[in-house]
């Protein structure tokens, strides 16, 4: 990672999206609003460097009043989302700051668990989902909207696909085999169970539509 030590005398930008933002994230991220540019920047912590290598920021187009959702990494931005709401877009930051840059500790002990099981164990696979995620952000054989769904196809594989609001599927994965299917099951379960926690964390502090929580659920799942 390239890090940079954080002037102490930094002189931060005063407009309140800043610092809602700021105080919404925390100490173990580093806002930085680039004004010329119409700019704002979130970056991972550590100590008081920042590291730049990939970080996230929000983009004004000024001519049409579009914010530009950007991911960074090693030099080269990916649009991933854009807004035509600033208080969306500022919220849509910080949600999506915390999904790619935070840390996270991956449970390998149950993940090792979800590997060890044979195709006929949907019982303990549906038990230890529901022990480990809760039974809110998954399905098992039956369609549950706003949540990651497990069904069969004919020739014995698996698919798997979010659900959205109005029951419409949209595939994450299709034709993947046991017990591998059912690790994707979990992974995106759980990225499901993060974001839906986010939202209601930053209801807080943004008005925050039904339409916008579907559009960072299927951003964060990468679709």
């Amino acid at each position: 990672f390239i890090a940079t030590e954080i002037p102490y005398a930094y002189d931060v930008s005063v407009k309140s999206d800043h610092d809602i933002i700021s105080i919404s994230l925390g100490e173990d991220y580093a806002v930085i609003s680039h004004a010329e540019e119409n700019k704002i920047g979130v970056y991972q912590k550590f100590n008081n460097c920042i590291y730049q290598e990939t970080f996230v920021e929000l983009q004004e187009n000024t001519e049409n009043n579009i914010y530009y959702l950007i991911l960074n990494q090693r030099g080269n931005g990916f649009i991933k989302e854009q807004f035509d709401n600033k208080e969306e877009g500022i919220c849509a930051l910080g949600i999506y700051a915390v999904s790619i840059l935070g840390e996270r500790i991956r449970d390998i002990e149950t993940q090792d668990k979800i590997l060890e099981l044979e195709d006929n164990e949907i019982k303990s696979l549906n038990k230890l989902l529901d022990l480990k995620i809760g039974e809110n952000y998954f399905s098992i054989f039956k369609e549950k909207k706003i949540s990651v769904n497990l069904e069969q196809t004919k020739n014995g594989l698996y698919n798997i696909f979010y659900m959205t609001p109005d029951f419409k599927k949209v595939y994450l994965i299709k034709d993947r085999e046991a017990p591998s299917a059912f690790l994707v099951l979990y992974n995106f379960s759980l990225k499901l169970k993060e974001v839906i926690s986010l939202l209601n964390l930053w209801k807080n502090d943004f008005n925050i539509s039904m339409q916008f929580e579907e559009k960072i659920r299927r951003l964060i799942l990468g679709k």
